[in-house]
C-alpha cells in the first residue's frame, strides 16, 4: 500500500535479507467446496497444491519464479486466520507493496489485551506475530510475523462498493475461512469503540447467512479489497448530563461530560482509512531479518565458484557452526551451496539466506583446502 491514497498493483519482488516486498494481489474464483448455511456460492478457501490441511509447507516457497496459480489459490495465499492457543480470533489480510513485506492487516480488537498472536496460512504453517502498528480509533492493527516470509497479498479495489458484487472470508476453521456473499446497506458515520472519535463514511455491510469476522477483508467480484471489518459503535440519543455536571464550553479545569451511550457494531473501514493508517507505520515495524554473520567476497581465483569467508562475527550463527576465516585463502572456508543450491556471489548468498526464517537450520556446503564438508547453521536476527 502506498501513502498516496491507493494501493499498488500486483508486483513480484525477489526475496532479500533486509526485506521481502510482495504484492497485495487477490483474485476471486468460483469456490464450491463446502458451504455456510444460508450462504449461496460460499465455500472454504482452497488448500495450496501439494499440501493438506494441517500439513505446513514453506511459506512463499523457495522458487520465486513459480508457475501461474489459480484464482482460488491466490485468494488462499492472501487471507490468514489470526489465532491464539488454537482459538480463532479473527481473519487477516497479507499486505505487500511499499507497506507490505508480508505484514498482516487485521482488527486490533480481535487481539484483546495481548500484543501477540499466531498467524495460520493456507498451507497450514503457523508463525508467531506481534503488533507493530495500531490505531485504536479505527480498530486497525498491523501484525509483524516473527518468522518466515509469505510472498502473496491483496490489492485495493477502485470499484464503488455500493455497485460491486461483494464477498468476505469468514473464519470457521483454522487456516480455512469460507467466502460468503455480502452487500453494502449504506454509508454511515460511526464512533470509535474507544473515545469519541468520529469514523466518517464507514461501510455498513451485511453478510449472507454469516456473522462478519473481525479483520477480514471485504472483496469485490474482481478480487479487489474494498475495506476491512472492524469494531465501532453506533451513537444513540445524546445522554442528558445530570444536574451540576459541567456544560459544553465550561473551563478546561472542569471535568468533561460523560460520553453519550453507544451501541457496539461491526463496520468496514474503507481503503482511504487503511491507506492513512499504513502511511504512519513506524520504520521499526518490519519482519526480522535472518542473519548468518560473515563478511564474504566472490572467489575469482578458484576453479570452484563460491563465496570466500573473509570474517566471522563473534557469537554469530556462522561462528557457532564452525565457519573459518583466514588471511590465507587456502585455510578459509568458501561457501559453495546453501541447501543444495549453488551460490557464486555475496548477493546470491544473501538472497538464499533471506528465504529462510529466524530459527531455521540451513545446510551449507563448504570448501576448504581442496576438501568439501558440510555445516549446519541456525539463523537468528542480527544483534
Amino acid at each position: 500500500m502506498s501513502s498516496g491514497g491507493s494501493l499498488p498493483p500486483r508486483t513480484r519482488y525477489p526475496p532479500r535479507t533486509v526485506r521481502v516486498r510482495t504484492a497485495f494481489p487477490l483474485f476471486l474464483g468460483v469456490l464450491c467446496l463446502g458451504s455456510v448455511p444460508g450462504a449461496a456460492f460460499a465455500g472454504p478457501l482452497a488448500p495450496l497444491p501439494g499440501t493438506a490441511v494441517g500439513t505446513p509447507a514453506t511459506p512463499g516457497g523457495a522458487d520465486t519464479a513459480r508457475p501461474a496459480i489459480s484464482a482460488a489459490e491466490q485468494l488462499s495465499r492472501g487471507v490468514v486466520t489470526v489465532e491464539r492457543d488454537g482459538r480463532i480470533l479473527g481473519v487477516g489480510a497479507v499486505l505487500g507493496g511499499d507497506h507490505g513485506e508480508g505484514r498482516i492487516l487485521t482488527a486490533l480488537s480481535s487481539l484483546g489485551a495481548s500484543d501477540t498472536a499466531d498467524v495460520r496460512y493456507a498451507d497450514g504453517s503457523v508463525v508467531h506475530a506481534k503488533v507493530g502498528h495500531r490505531d485504536r480509533a479505527w480498530d486497525l492493527a498491523l501484525l509483524i510475523p516473527l518468522t518466515g516470509h509469505w510472498f502473496d497479498g491483496l490489492v485495493a479495489s477502485p470499484a464503488n462498493p455500493s455497485e460491486a458484487t461483494l464477498q468476505a472470508p469468514v473464519a470457521l476453521h483454522p487456516g480455512r475461512p469460507a467466502v460468503v456473499p455480502a452487500h453494502v446497506r449504506g454509508l454511515v458515520d460511526a464512533r470509535a469503540k474507544e473515545g469519541n472519535a468520529t469514523l466518517s463514511s464507514v461501510l455498513d455491510v451485511e453478510l449472507q447467512g454469516a456473522t462478519p469476522s473481525l479483520g477480514a477483508p471485504l472483496i469485490d467480484g474482481t478480487g479487489g479489497v474494498v475495506g476491512v471489518f472492524v469494531k465501532a459503535c453506533q451513537p444513540t440519543l445524546p445522554m442528558v448530563p445530570p444536574a451540576g455536571s459541567p456544560r459544553i464550553g465550561a473551563p478546561a479545569q472542569m471535568a468533561a461530560p460523560p460520553a453519550p451511550p453507544c451501541s457496539p457494531m461491526i463496520v468496514v473501514a474503507p481503503v482511504s482509512a487503511i491507506v492513512e493508517f499504513l502511511s504512519h507505520t513506524p520504520p521499526t515495524a518490519v519482519p526480522p531479518t535472518p542473519w548468518l554473520g560473515i563478511v564474504g567476497v566472490t572467489d575469482v581465483e578458484s576453479n570452484t565458484h563460491g563465496v570466500r569467508v573473509m570474517a566471522v562475527a563473534p557469537d554469530s550463527p556462522a561462528q557457532k557452526a564452525g565457519l573459518k576465516a583466514n588471511e590465507d585463502k587456502a585455510q578459509a572456508d568458501m561457501i559453495v551451496a546453501v541447501d543444495g543450491q549453488p551460490v557464486d556471489s555475496p548477493e546470491r548468498l544473501a538472497e538464499m539466506i533471506g528465504r529462510h526464517s529466524i530459527g531455521e537450520r540451513v545446510k551449507l556446503l563448504l570448501l576448504q583446502g581442496g576438501k568439501f564438508h558440510e555445516a549446519q547453521v541456525v539463523l537468528r536476527t542480527a544483534p
